[in-house]
């Protein structure tokens, strides 16, 4: 997995999303500036080969992982884009303006953005302008700094949604999200069928619309009708 994309010695971020696919809840998007140096972590960058797609590592390895980013990146930051705003926009331009929140957070200077997936809208910088961006895809395999941004933005997801299921245990009772963390499993569905849809449920995607009364289900919002080619 590449430390750095383009060896050239400008600062890169990494920015990746979790909760893309969830009907319930807030998607989570997590950037991470990694140093290119082994020196600049406190094991010399062991455990960095340990990092990887959030998807691929069990619930505490990325616990750990987490806060090894966190200790040793040159800056992270966390964002995110609640369901009213998922509904509003559709899932890809909310996920989008998460990310570009997750940019306007960080402090550091970069000069490129590298962003999971083949769809991407123009970050700018007050000072510099549009900041060059490189989506690749299936970038959290690829990409050390998207790995880590992956880590960070699937521990802030699911950490939010225990402490919502910890706030009211119904939501695990009625939909089991303490264990699917939002997404669409069997007993989510169930869920759904039997007691309708929460507050936090997003009411754009299907599974949740076909529930709704006609009066509550909102206007489809198309996605892009080609993926930008930023």
């Amino acid at each position: 997995m590449k430390r750095q994309w383009i060896d050239d010695g400008s600062v890169e971020v990494g920015l990746d999303e979790a909760g893309r696919g969830s009907l319930w809840g807030r998607l989570y998007v997590g950037a991470a500036i990694l140093s290119p140096e082994d020196e600049a972590y406190f094991d010399h960058g062991v455990m960095l080969r340990q990092i990887t797609d959030s998807k691929k590592l069990s619930g505490r390895k990325r616990a750990v992982l987490r806060d090894y980013i966190r200790e040793n990146a040159i800056e992270t930051a966390v964002s995110w884009s609640e369901p009213a705003e998922i509904d509003k926009l559709n899932i890809l331009r909310a996920d989008m303006a998460a990310m570009h929140r997750a940019l306007d957070s960080i402090e550091v200077p970069f000069q490129r953005i590298l962003v999971d997936g083949d769809t991407w809208i123009p970050w700018t910088s007050p000072e510099e302008g549009v900041v060059e961006a490189i989506k690749i895809v299936e970038g959290d395999a690829r990409s050390l700094p998207i790995a880590a941004a992956s880590i960070l933005a699937k521990e802030a997801h699911d950490e939010w949604v225990r402490e919502e299921v910890a706030k009211d245990p119904e939501l695990h009772t009625r939909y089991n999200l303490g264990s699917n963390m939002g997404y669409g499993a069997a007993a989510h569905m169930a869920g759904l069928e039997t007691w309708g849809a929460h507050a936090y449920h997003r009411r754009s995607f299907a599974p949740v619309r076909r529930v709704l009364p006609p009066s509550e289900a909102p206007p489809v919002r198309p996605l892009f009708r080609k993926p930008p080619s930023y």
